[in-house]
């Protein structure tokens, strides 16, 4: 099954606004998911960063070569149902076993 968590790769697949939308297609690391009101270091800037606690939903930290909202370079918000993991948690097991008689 495909999770996301911190630390993975996932591509961004979708948007809802046009500064977002020019994140489409790119290959994205997860930093965190950062929940309404939630107040944390921005990996990128080193800024204090907060989702406003107004949001309707938690938002993923995202880094990469991608642009926020306010057209800073190197990280941006991303709703879960718009990224798509790149990379499963376990890789699946597969056997193939030889009969010799």
């Amino acid at each position: 099954m495909f999770q996301l968590k911190p630390g993975s790769l996932a591509m961004i697949i979708g948007a809802r606004t046009t500064a977002g939308r020019r994140n489409i297609g790119k290959s994205v690391e997860l930093f965190g998911l950062c929940q309404p009101g939630l107040r944390f270091v921005n990996p990128v800037n080193g800024v204090m960063t907060q989702l406003p606690a107004t949001a309707d939903r938690a938002l993923w930290l995202v880094t990469g070569d991608v642009y926020a909202f306010d057209n800073q370079h190197g990280f941006a918000f991303v709703r879960p149902e718009h990224l798509m993991p790149l990379q499963p948690d376990e890789a699946p097991q597969t056997h193939n076993e030889l009969a010799i008689s």
